[in-house]
């Protein structure tokens, strides 16, 4: 499927099991720079290592969403690791 989303980027919360991981997978196979986060650090490494071989730049570290200045801090490092989001 061509979504027409090739060098896109996004930020994907909890997104290393369930709905947050499908929409990772699919937007990497669609060519999509990602930065993901989980409040896990090993899901995250393991999320990465996997969808990186869809070719796509991924991204991430834990990061407890909840926490807004902990977000807030998480998607100002993750911009500047994709170069902008």
């Amino acid at each position: 499927m061509d979504l027409g989303l090739s060098g896109k980027k996004a930020v994907i919360t909890g997104s290393t099991k369930g709905i947050g991981r499908a929409i990772a997978n699919l937007l990497t196979a669609e060519g999509v720079d990602v930065a993901i986060c989980s409040r896990n650090q090993g899901e995250v490494d393991t999320a990465i290592a996997e969808l990186s071989k869809n070719g796509s730049k991924v991204v991430g570290s834990a990061c407890d969403v909840a926490d807004k200045g902990a977000y807030q801090a998480w998607i100002a490092q993750m911009g500047e690791e994709l170069g902008g989001i």
